[in-house]
């Protein structure tokens, strides 16, 4: 979608130019009804003069007085013309040369605008007038040539259209710098979204503008129900920890009985199943503080997260006695939520020490996306197997402790992520080699 800037500006862009265009069309059409109203009022004067310089004979014959007529109706084809009808004869001035004006006579008072062409192709306009001079009906007919007036109309359209167009763009310069002042507090919202989700902040600033002041409220109105409800359900897995420690140790107890302990197949039994309850509380335990450590929504920082993590699943594993290699750069930090992190790596490690005989290795390296990878050295799975590890509840050795759920986790947090798991042999160790690949970090 594109952004809203750009929408605001389009639109203002197109309703300048559809705004001069109409003005354009406005501006043309007034100046060109001034001029030729101009040209008509200067017509009824030149006819005027005309009707004062016409000299009636005795006999009805009709003439001109030229010394009264302005020189420029007596120059040839000069664009100035005029005819005049009278009851026994027509004149027509000495610029029409061999040429006519094709117009008919009209009553009395009356009067007619027309447009036709002129000698040589001249686009004229003709002022039609009737008078009566001395008891006769007399008509005259002046004519201009509009050509000059037409070719200034042109230059005046151009001159308007060039002046229209720098300040439209100047228009449009000053409109997208307000646009985009304006729009400010929306790139102070986006990047406080966007370090709230790096951990950066635990609230978005309420000094904003009023359009978007109820979405900042509701946005903080959200954060707060989900921490709330993060924090409940972190709470919820500790709290279900420690209540199941008490049974388990009265349970334990119980085992040692001399009844139990005399059959020894029940007593492996119990014993192995205890043990199996036992070690999930722990992690669960271990699991739930060290997520307890940072705020929601805290990005997860290699340097301070993964030692605690290692020397949680030492603990767990100590009857393995496991050697955990890291190498990662002191300085790496993934931008996503520390808790699902924790969950993701602890995870796949938790599986890597499950199956790892003495040596467990997890690498993290970043350019421009983040990779994690995590092998072990025991058994591997076979090639045809990996794809079916990520499937909810399968395992592919049920001898082995666990639910057969930590796989499909992590694959349901790196979808989530934009990410993708890899799972292949490991070629160093010979164990199962399993490579997380994230997207880079957001500027």
């Amino acid at each position: 979608m594109r952004s809203l800037q750009f929408r605001l500006s389009t639109g203002l862009f197109v309703s300048l130019v559809l705004a001069f265009i109409v003005l354009w069309v406005l501006v043309s059409q007034a100046s060109r009804v001034l001029a030729e109203e101009y040209i008509v009022t200067r017509l009824e004067h030149d006819g005027e003069t005309l009707l004062a310089s016409l000299i009636i004979e005795n006999t009805g014959n009709i003439n001109t007085d030229d010394s009264r007529i302005n020189p420029i109706y007596l120059r040839p084809f000069s664009g100035h013309y005029y005819k005049i009808i009278s009851q026994h004869v027509s004149l027509r001035s000495r610029s029409l040369w061999d040429q006519d004006i094709d117009i008919q006579a009209l009553p009395v008072g009356s009067q007619l605008r027309r447009y036709m062409e002129g000698p040589q192709q001249q686009p004229l306009i003709v002022l039609i007038k009737a008078f009566s001079k001395a008891g006769q009906s007399i008509t005259i007919a002046m004519a201009e040539d509009l050509s000059p007036i037409k070719d200034r109309l042109v230059r005046l359209q151009f001159y308007f259209i060039i002046t229209a167009i720098i300040f439209m763009l100047a228009l449009v310069a000053i409109q997208v710098w307000i646009l985009h002042a304006g729009l400010r507090p929306l790139d102070k919202a986006r990047n406080e979204l966007k370090a709230l989700s790096q951990g950066k902040l635990a609230q978005l600033d309420k000094e904003v503008p009023a359009e978007i002041s109820p979405l900042v409220d509701e946005i903080n109105h959200l954060l707060n129900v989900l921490d709330q409800r993060l924090i409940r359900s972190r709470n919820a897995l500790g709290d279900l920890a420690h209540t199941l420690k008490k049974p388990l140790t009265v349970l334990k107890q119980m085992v040692e009985d001399e009844s139990i302990k005399n059959n020894p197949e029940l007593y492996k039994l119990i014993s192995a199943q205890l043990e199996t309850i036992q070690r999930h509380v722990t992690r669960i335990l271990q699991r739930a503080r060290l997520a307890g450590e940072g705020p929601v929504a805290s990005q997860f920082n290699a340097r301070e997260d993964i030692p605690p993590l290692l020397a949680t699943l030492k603990s767990i594993y100590h009857d393995k006695s496991l050697a955990f290699i890291s190498d990662f750069p002191s300085n790496l930090t993934i931008m996503a939520d520390r808790e699902d992190m924790l969950e993701l790596i602890g995870n796949l490690l938790d599986n890597a020490c499950k199956w790892a005989t003495h040596t467990v290795r997890i690498t993290l390296t970043q350019n421009q996306k983040t990779e994690i990878s995590i092998e072990d050295d025991g058994p591997g799975v076979a090639t045809d197997q990996l794809i079916s590890l990520t499937q909810r509840g399968l395992r592919l050795d049920e001898k082995t402790d666990g639910h057969g759920l930590g796989l499909s986790i992590v694959n349901e947090i790196i979808s989530s992520l934009g990410g993708e798991l890899k799972l292949q042999p490991s070629e160093t160790l010979g164990g199962l080699h399993a490579k997380v690949i994230l997207p880079g970090n957001r500027d």
